[in-house]
């Protein structure tokens, strides 16, 4: 492929970066910006585009065989988890913390802790999970094996594996197919380097 590492960070730079692990053939554009990176975790063969933000002030682990595309932004401060197969589109808004709307406390990244009623918890994308472009996931919620949110949908409640789901607030579509599984079981056995290298 002409290009095929074009303002990406070579492999050594990638592996010189104090990430809490990182395994091997992972691509990262230039344009990432990080923020936590020593509590960011990724596995093998995963891919981040450019103008992706991962707040990672929580933990943040990402699997293998994954890609996070260009202009996604995950808030991470009650923790993060995309396991392996899960891939997240263009443009989409992850938050595992959110501000209270009721008028009853203050909003804002300025305002002290004390003045607060954050609504918190962590994000889990289980293997398979996508989320598609544009889409919004609130905190607290799993995006059980298999399932996908479509695009510009906005997720508040967990999903049922293997169903897609979509909407403002997103709801069940369709069930999928479960071939992926096998195909990546299969794929994940076939790769002749660890999975993961951890530090």
């Amino acid at each position: 492929m002409t290009n095929y590492r074009a303002n990406y960070l070579t492999p050594d730079a990638v592996s010189g970066m104090p990430f809490k692990s990182v395994g091997h053939d992972v691509m990262i554009h230039e344009r990432v910006t990080l923020v936590g990176i020593e509590n960011i975790s990724i596995g093998s063969h995963a891919r981040i585009d450019p103008d992706v933000i991962l707040l990672a002030t929580g933990f943040l682990s990402i699997g293998c065989y994954t890609h996070i595309a260009a202009g996604v932004f995950i808030a991470a401060k009650a923790g993060f988890e995309m396991k392996n197969f899960a891939n997240i589109a263009h443009g989409a808004r992850i938050y595992t913390i959110n501000d209270d709307y009721s008028g009853e406390h203050l909003m804002g990244p300025t305002i002290p802790a004390e003045l607060l009623g954050l609504n918190s918890g962590a994000v889990l994308m289980e293997e398979h999970a996508n989320v598609g472009a544009g889409a919004i996931v609130l905190p607290g919620v799993t995006l059980a094996e298999g399932s996908v949110l479509g695009a510009l949908s906005l997720l508040s409640t967990s999903t049922e594996p293997w169903t897609i789901y979509g909407g403002v607030p997103a709801k069940p579509i369709r069930k999928r197919r479960r071939d992926a599984i096998r195909k990546g079981e299969e794929l994940l056995k076939s790769d002749k380097f660890d999975q993961q290298t951890t530090r």
